[in-house]
């Protein structure tokens, strides 16, 4: 049987406000396991549900934060979410004008781009 992936983990220099943001961003409800005070986010908003989590951990001394992982979220419109993921507390980061997408980081460091439309 092969196995299912439940939980991507995200180091981030500020766990809560990642994990903040990214639950405005994708309109999922905070949840915050103990002990520890862990803050996750899934669809469903269901600890023991098979949908997947998004969990975050702060980041090690020992490595920089922000440079693990890229989600890569679809926006309805490229320049409506880019202005309402940067009043969440994103920032964008420099591109090219040949990209079709837009490099952002969320406000614990990690990395992602906005796509106008899904790339097959």
């Amino acid at each position: 049987m092969a196995a299912r992936l439940t939980e991507l983990v995200i180091q981030s220099a500020d766990p809560r406000a990642a994990a903040t943001f990214w639950a405005g961003t994708l309109g999922w409800e905070l949840q915050e396991y103990m002990p520890g005070h862990v803050p996750w986010l899934s669809a469903s908003g269901d600890p023991s549900g098979h949908d997947l989590k998004l969990v975050f951990v702060p980041t090690g001394a020992d490595r920089p934060a922000g440079t693990r992982l890229y989600l890569n979220p679809v926006g309805s419109d490229l320049a409506d979410e880019i202005v309402r993921l940067t009043a969440l507390g994103a920032a964008t980061a420099a591109e090219g004008p040949t990209n079709p997408w837009v490099s952002m980081t969320d406000p614990g460091g990690t990395g992602f781009t906005i796509l106008p439309q899904r790339i097959d």
